[in-house]
């Protein structure tokens, strides 16, 4: 099976873990110091705050905004689950903005007209917006800002795709448009710490809350301290401020992380490498191929999707093959648990995105002749399944796409 995505771990990986493990930190201590600086001087953030995961990155954004049962937080309908469960878990109206129907990135006219409707009608505006970089391309962050400054929301950006991209020359991570950047380290992203996340600000505030509620909410800073004797208190004192999570990094996913940093560039230049040879490779009149990178809009391309009829059964032909497609991803909206809280309106450009789009193979170990038997099994799947169901609402029964599938050379 060629894996939609992998990690890439090398012998300098190895031996990064392996010294922390030799060292006196294994959870959280001075390597997730050094991979927040790290990730501040490569994207020139102010503040980075390293966390177990991107879940937990965004449920400390929406605490750190004090979003609550009060509040409504609008979402990228197109993406996984927890951009929008981070606001439930704080409990939080989630209501879903509509997307482009070719990048699946959030539609900023339908948000625009979301808000001047809610104004209009005395509805409530969000408390935050979560903005989605789907597959490492970014949002139209500027027009993002415009809205936010006019109806006064929090914005958050959820990157977690999107680690080396560019808007405007400027790599994501720096808040100049938005209020946290969060980023995921799973393996199938641009970089691993195995398990991980942060969030990146330039806003001092925000970034103190967020580090306070992401180890329990204690502090050991005597200036922050409510006992008046704070200062002539014995090291071991410390006080719980508010209710917070253990949603920290550990030493050993941080030296992983600052491992993977060092090949970044070396990564999102072969991505970007290989999205070039699928435009050269996919035939152009069997599919629609992912919007390119154009000027002020450079993707990290972590996931390359493209558009076809019969999505289903390309998908199934695809993996009886031996190639790992995938779907990303359903509308939220969809999912039985937001179905229970009436999220039942279908949104055009979410819906045309989610039944035609297919994830193909790319990751750092793909080569050219994997991507060359990619293109020629779905060139084959497509022509011979528009020959036999010409109209995309003809489905073709499992011993068929098997017949199709098992005919492919």
């Amino acid at each position: 099976m060629i894996p939609y995505s992998t990690q890439y771990i090398d012998e300098d990986d190895i031996q990064a873990v392996e010294r922390t493990l030799r060292s006196d930190f294994l959870t959280c201590g001075p390597r997730v110091t050094d991979f927040e600086e790290c990730l501040c001087n490569y994207t020139d953030a102010q503040y980075a705050i390293a966390t177990s995961n991107a879940t937990s990155a965004l449920h400390l954004c929406m605490m750190a905004m004090d979003v609550g049962p009060e509040d409504e937080v609008w979402v990228s309908a197109i993406s996984f689950v927890a951009s929008a469960n981070c606001a439930r878990y704080c409990g939080a109206t989630v209501r879903f903005i509509d997307v482009d129907k070719h990048t699946g990135n959030l539609d900023v006219h339908k948000l625009h007209a979301m808000l001047k409707d809610a104004e209009a009608n005395h509805k409530p505006l969000p408390k935050a917006v979560v903005a989605v970089h789907l597959s490492g391309r970014p949002c139209e962050l500027r027009f993002l800002q415009n809205l936010k400054e006019r109806y006064g929301f929090y914005l958050v950006e959820d990157a977690s795709h999107a680690v080396g991209a560019t808007y405007e020359g400027m790599r994501i991570g720096k808040t100049t448009f938005s209020d946290v950047v969060v980023f995921s380290f799973h393996p199938v992203k641009i970089i691993t710490t195995a398990e991980g996340g942060a969030c990146l600000t330039d806003n001092e505030e925000l970034a103190h809350r967020i580090r306070l509620l992401h180890a329990h909410g204690i502090t050991h800073d005597p200036l922050e301290m409510q006992a008046p004797d704070a200062l002539s208190k014995p090291a071991y004192y410390y006080e719980q401020l508010e209710l917070g999570y253990n949603y920290r990094m550990s030493d050993i996913q941080a030296a992983l992380g600052l491992s993977q940093m060092a090949k970044v560039d070396d990564f999102l230049q072969k991505r970007r490498k290989l999205a070039r040879d699928y435009v050269e490779l996919l035939d152009h009149n069997l599919m629609t191929l992912p919007v390119p990178d154009t000027e002020g809009f450079e993707s990290s391309w972590h996931l390359y999707q493209i558009q076809v009829e019969h999505r289903d059964e390309i998908y199934q032909i695809l993996r009886r093959k031996g190639v790992g497609a995938q779907i990303h991803y359903i509308p939220i909206y969809k999912q039985p648990y937001y179905q229970k809280l009436k999220y039942h309106e279908p949104l055009e450009g979410a819906e045309y995105f989610y039944e035609h789009t297919l994830t193909i193979p790319l990751h750092y170990k793909i080569n050219r002749v994997d991507q060359s038997m990619v293109a020629a099994i779905l060139a084959s799947a497509l022509e011979k399944l528009h020959a036999l169901a010409p109209n995309p609402e003809d489905k073709l029964s499992t011993q068929e796409l098997h017949q199709v599938a098992d005919s492919i050379q």
